[in-house]
């Protein structure tokens, strides 16, 4: 299948023209974003389906088995998506869940298997659709928005958006998600402009969104009907064990020299008692960085006792432990 039109080029030529016959202060601007717009104007479809794709998304579910609904229903979108010629596509998910879930890190690690580009956009207090849409151009330092500059440097036309913590946007005078209700149809997504670049218009309905949320009733009843919600579970004690062992061998083989002087498996003692501290698995990796860097000033060793030398050093620290 040929890969969708993203560009109208005559559009682009037309304002590189213009600028070029012009002293207007813009131009630079306007040759930054519009040069790489055209050497991308070609894109092709990334997250098909194959061998390697099906073999990450079973990893990734024995590393986030609380977010089995999701990879279930990516694996059919994945089959769908491979029957029609297509890469996964258009993807609206929201994923809601206590803070600590592991959320962001799914996202990220979701867009790494598929091999696709991606831009995880914090959504707290964000109070204008600029950071989304684009600026408008009478204003001097106009920029575009984040679906532009990913789709300008993207190779292919199906990259992620995570919008995060889209619960914790601030609406006072502007609506900051109205670019996202044009964004989230196809039909107007297909002719997406930005609005610091109004006469340009691309091919946004590829776009794979994922939100997450806290609270999803802080989201409005329109804005929730144009995602499939997920409902993300905390771990539980079991998880909770699987992913402090594992969580600490990969900081291991991240650090070669630490590896080197580390026991290869946290003691069973040590898995324990953080299992008790830890409310959630938002803070392992900082909690058993800490503890590893303690360890190696005393022979290598791990103790127990090091978690609550710990706790008492960061008293105050925004931690997610007690």
């Amino acid at each position: 299948m040929q890969p969708p039109d993203f560009l109208n080029l005559r559009e682009v030529i037309g304002i590189l023209t213009r600028g070029n016959a012009s002293d207007k202060d813009d131009s630079p601007r306007t040759k930054r974003w519009m040069t790489p717009l055209i050497q991308h104007a070609v894109k092709t479809f990334g997250a098909r389906g194959s061998d390697t794709v099906s073999a990450g998304l079973s990893e990734l579910a024995q590393h986030h088995p609380n977010f089995d609904g999701v990879i279930s229903w990516i694996q059919a979108e994945l089959a769908f998506a491979s029957a029609i010629g297509h890469g996964l596509d258009y993807q609206r998910i929201l994923l809601v869940g206590p803070a600590g879930t592991g959320k962001t890190t799914f996202c990220i690690e979701l867009a790494r298997v598929l091999g696709l580009p991606i831009d995880v956009v914090a959504m707290n207090n964000r109070q204008t659709h600029a950071f989304l849409g684009g600026s408008e151009t009478y204003w001097s330092n106009t920029q575009p928005g984040a679906v532009f500059k990913l789709l300008v440097r993207s190779p292919v036309i199906n990259p992620v958006i995570v919008l995060d913590e889209i619960d914790k946007t601030s609406s006072y005078h502007f609506d900051p998600l109205s670019s996202l209700y044009t964004l989230l149809e196809r039909r107007t997504a297909t002719q997406f402009s930005d609005a610091s670049f109004p006469d340009v218009h691309i091919n946004a309905a590829h776009i794979n969104w994922i939100a997450t949320a806290n609270d999803i009733d802080r989201l409005t009843t329109p804005l929730r009907s144009r995602f499939n919600v997920f409902e993300i579970r905390p771990l539980d004690a079991d998880e909770m064990v699987i992913l402090i062992g594992r969580m600490y061998r990969q900081l291991l083989e991240t650090h070669p020299g630490v590896q080197e002087l580390m026991a290869p498996d946290l003691p069973e003692s040590v898995r324990e008692a953080l299992l008790v501290v830890l409310e959630s698995g938002r803070d392992v990796d900082r909690l058993l960085r800490t503890m590893i860097g303690k360890a190696l000033s005393n022979g290598g060793l791990l103790t127990a006792d090091m978690i609550s030398e710990v706790r008492r050093e960061r008293t105050g620290a925004r931690m997610g432990f007690i």
